[in-house]
């Protein structure tokens, strides 16, 4: 991941990047950068990624065309996989559709955009009618659009999910907004649990092939024995670089997310020791082998990496149960007797009432 620049044209009412600073990176830089962590690869890759990441990086859309038609015509040895940027869409003009369309199955954009009209426009600067939805569901059909929840929209969000399926997205991923100038409180977690029951009977009743993150969770995974707590590969496989070359687990936790003392600080952790991604706290619940909880944003949140906000260790286990309820219910219309008691056994473990749950 390239930080290319810390500029963005929006102020989203939950973002964690404090734009204090506009820096960005140039041509001859980037080409620095990607050569020499193409050459730390070495012989235990055959491939590599490259994501362009801000602020809103299409800000600086020429300099990432050219250094992408570059990346095209370099004799690398390995397999440079698509090349992809997260984008909240707004700057997007004829000249980028066209060879954003022309480089389609070369260069992935994925859509940030929270829901609805009113949702997008509380959240995002007032920008709905500012992004043409139709034209990244349907340039790259099966990529994911990203929604992020915030305390003002949770209680649309089975219609901002709706949405975003009738906009032509098969997938939906989401996530509940964290930072400083993010409060929740435990009123949101009703109305989160009423959301994800509506987004429930939604899904029962139109079986439609479509994926909400929030709903897609393999439950079984709580029996097995596999209990790695680090929930992605950050500062290991993946490095972010950020515009004076230093490197970052991810972006989460360089100075575009986090005052420059916190960024310096997280270049001490061992990412490598996926034991330093577990609380003891954490140990003790039944969920530890299932809750993937992204290290950034506990170091964001808490300042570590292996503490979740309080708010969302708790929206997390509600998320769970929904996930059980929607399985049972799907299982039991298909009469699948194996899984019925699968996860009638998951249910019993947690020490809910089936009843109450279903």
């Amino acid at each position: 991941m390239l930080l290319v620049t810390y500029k963005c044209n929006l102020h989203c009412s939950y973002c964690y990047e404090p734009k204090l600073a506009f820096h960005q990176m140039n041509v001859q830089r980037m080409k620095e950068y990607i050569i020499a962590q193409y050459e730390k690869l070495g012989n235990d890759y055959d491939s590599f990624e490259i994501q362009f990441m801000g602020g809103e990086p299409l800000m600086v859309f020429p300099m990432i065309k050219e250094i992408s038609e570059w990346l095209w015509q370099y004799p690398f040895e390995k397999d440079l996989k698509v090349l992809f940027a997260p984008t909240n869409g707004t700057l997007l003009n004829d000249d980028m559709k066209q060879w954003l369309v022309t480089n389609k199955n070369r260069f992935c954009l994925g859509l940030s955009f929270d829901g609805d009209f009113s949702m997008q426009n509380m959240n995002r600067s007032d920008s709905f009618r500012d992004v043409d939805i139709k034209f990244f569901s349907h340039t790259w059909p099966d990529q994911s659009v990203k929604m992020t929840i915030s305390p003002q929209t949770i209680t649309k969000l089975a219609d901002g999910v709706s949405f975003l399926f009738n906009a032509g997205f098969r997938d939906v991923v989401a996530d509940l907004a964290v930072g400083e100038s993010v409060h929740w409180d435990a009123i949101h977690l009703n109305i989160l649990k009423c959301q994800l029951d509506s987004l429930i009977d939604h899904i029962i009743q139109n079986h439609k092939e479509s994926h909400f993150s929030l709903l897609d969770i393999s439950i079984e995974e709580i029996l097995s024995n596999v209990k790695d707590s680090k929930a992605c590969s950050c500062g290991e496989d993946f490095i972010c670089i950020d515009i004076d070359g230093k490197e970052y687990a991810c972006h989460l936790f360089s100075p575009i997310a986090c005052d420059k003392q916190k960024a310096d600080k997280s270049r001490e952790i061992d990412f490598a020791n996926h034991n330093l991604f577990s609380s003891a706290q954490c140990n003790k619940c039944l969920l530890k082998g299932i809750c993937k909880r992204c290290a950034g944003m506990n170091y964001i949140s808490t300042g570590n990496v292996a503490e979740p906000d309080a708010f969302q260790c708790n929206a997390f286990k509600l998320i769970f149960l929904a996930n059980c309820k929607l399985q049972y219910l799907l299982v039991t219309s298909s009469n699948d007797t194996n899984r019925i008691h699968m996860i009638e056994n998951i249910i019993e473990s947690l020490s809910v009432n089936k009843k109450e749950l279903i």
